[in-house]
C-alpha cells in the first residue's frame, strides 16, 4: 500500500538514503503488522486529503481530526495529542506569546495551506489579510527567517525539530496558550473503512507498547511527548 507523507520532523523526514520520523516508522510497522508492502509517496500538504480520494496513496500521514476532514476520509484511532506553537525570531522588541498577542500587534504569520492553523489563527483575532499561506514547513520557516512574517503556526514538535536540525540560534517556538489552542489529536486517515479497520487493530495492539516506546526513542521522543 502506499503511505503518503510530507517533509516535517519529526514526523516525516529524510535520514541518508531514507526516510523516517514517529509518523513513518509507526505506519511501516503497522502495515508490516496486516501484511502490507510499505511504498512512501511524498506529497505536500494540500495534496494529501485529494490523493486518498483520487487513490493516488491509500494511507496519509498523520494529521487533526476535524468534522470537515472526517468527512470525506475515515481516520484511524488516534496516533498523537499535540499543541501548536509559533515560530518566531529571538530578541523581538515585541515579544509574541500567542495567537492573540500577534493579533494585537498587527504580526503577519505564516501557515501551510490547508491546515488548521489558519482557522486557528482567525478565531483568535488575526486578519486574513495578515495571514500568508506557504507550500511546506521549510518555505514556511524561511519567511520568518528573512523576516517576510513574524510568526509561523504549526504544531510545536515540528518547530522544536526545526530549530534542532537546522541550528537555527535566531528562531524560538512559543508554544501556543491552552486558552487559544488546546492540544487535539491527530491520526492517519485512510482512503477506505475497511483499510481504517485493518489498521486500528494493529494500531491499538502497539500504539502505547514498548515497542512503540522503543522506535520513539531512536527519534528522541517518548510516549508522553506524542500523549498517547
Amino acid at each position: 500500500m502506499k503511505f503518503a507523507w510530507i517533509a516535517e520532523p519529526p514526523f516525516n523526514f529524510r535520514e541518508g538514503s531514507g526516510i523516517t520520523g514517529c509518523d513513518v516508522e509507526l505506519a511501516r510497522q503497522v502495515f508490516t503488522e496486516i501484511g502490507e508492502d510499505f511504498e512512501p509517496v511524498e506529497t505536500d500538504f494540500a495534496q494529501l486529503l485529494t490523493g486518498l480520494q483520487d487513490g493516488r496513496w491509500d494511507v496519509t500521514t498523520g494529521m487533526f481530526i476535524t468534522p470537515q476532514r472526517a468527512a470525506t476520509t475515515f481516520f484511524t484511532v488516534p496516533i498523537w495529542a499535540i499543541r501548536d506553537g509559533l515560530l518566531v525570531r529571538t530578541g523581538s522588541e515585541d515579544p509574541i506569546s500567542g495567537y492573540r498577542s500577534l493579533a494585537a500587534s498587527g504580526g503577519t504569520l505564516a501557515v501551510i495551506e490547508g491546515q488548521i492553523q489558519k482557522e486557528t489563527a482567525l478565531a483568535n483575532g488575526i486578519s486574513p489579510s495578515s495571514i500568508q499561506a506557504f507550500r511546506d514547513y521549510s518555505e514556511a520557516a524561511e519567511a520568518v527567517v528573512n523576516g517576510s512574517v513574524d510568526a509561523y503556526a504549526s504544531v510545536e514538535l515540528a518547530h522544536l525539530a526545526y530549530i534542532s536540525r537546522a541550528g537555527a540560534p535566531g528562531l524560538t517556538c512559543v508554544r501556543a496558550p491552552t486558552a487559544e489552542k488546546a492540544p487535539e489529536p491527530g491520526a492517519f486517515a485512510c482512503r477506505t473503512s475497511t483499510i481504517r479497520d485493518r489498521m486500528d487493530e494493529a494500531l491499538r495492539d502497539f500504539i502505547g507498547k514498548e515497542a512503540h516506546s522503543q522506535i520513539l526513542d531512536k527519534l528522541g521522543l517518548t510516549l508522553e511527548t506524542l500523549a498517547v
